[in-house]
């Protein structure tokens, strides 16, 4: 049986939204820049509820949205590499951290995986042959076959800041591994690329106060 699994603060439509406030969520990169990482992070944190609107980072003059936008525009038309992408995420002081998988596609899939059934959000980079630069998209699900109590996931689900918008769906584009071999999928496109490393963005656990005990005066 063939399964997809997604994240749940996604909300399908003829816009894909957030599922708790009904805002959009599919942040577009423009033809010029090289910041899809960058719009993949502001999903991300979307989901998260760590920003409620990220297609207006830039008209807003406070708060989540507006720290974001100033620590993003200087990276926003060269990009960021992998560690450039972690600390980005450790810098914006928004109550999440980086983890990082960079250790071959198959290890890559499984990572995925394991961050998805988490409710984390990943940011997946790849690379096409004979192309100058690296792109990145959100993995926002997952897909594979289920037998029995055994599921064997085969591709990443994903919303491509480059691809077109999702209607009637929650992702826009694919990663399917075959052995060693990954192809980037689309309902127009289809072409081998190298997959080279995956950054989940999760959320760090907030303790509460200790509760220290004994007699009042």
């Amino acid at each position: 049986m063939l399964i997809q699994k997604f994240h749940p603060a996604l909300q399908p439509g003829l816009q894909l939204a957030l599922a708790d406030s009904g805002n959009p969520l599919f942040s577009r990169k423009g033809h010029w820049d090289s910041g899809s990482a960058l719009h993949c992070v502001a999903m991300a944190l979307a989901l998260l509820g760590k920003l409620t609107d990220p297609i207006a980072l830039a008209r807003r003059d406070d708060g989540p949205e507006a720290a974001f936008w100033d620590r993003a525009w200087p990276h926003y038309l060269h990009g960021l590499t992998p560690s450039e992408l972690e600390s980005f995420v450790w810098e914006l002081n928004l109550g999440v951290r980086p983890g990082a998988a960079h250790n071959g596609q198959g290890s890559i899939l499984n990572f995925c995986e394991r961050e998805l059934n988490r409710e984390r959000p990943i940011v997946v980079g790849w690379r096409r042959r004979r192309a100058r630069d690296a792109h990145a998209a959100l993995v926002v699900g997952i897909e594979g076959r289920q037998h029995k109590r055994a599921f064997q996931p085969h591709a990443l689900l994903l919303l491509d800041p480059a691809a077109a918008e999702a209607k009637l769906a929650a992702c826009n584009a694919r990663l399917v591994f075959n052995d060693e071999r990954a192809s980037y999928m689309t309902e127009t496109h289809a072409y081998p690329v190298t997959v080279e490393n995956a950054v989940s963005i999760r959320p760090i656990a907030r303790h509460p106060p200790a509760v220290i005990s004994g007699d009042c005066a």
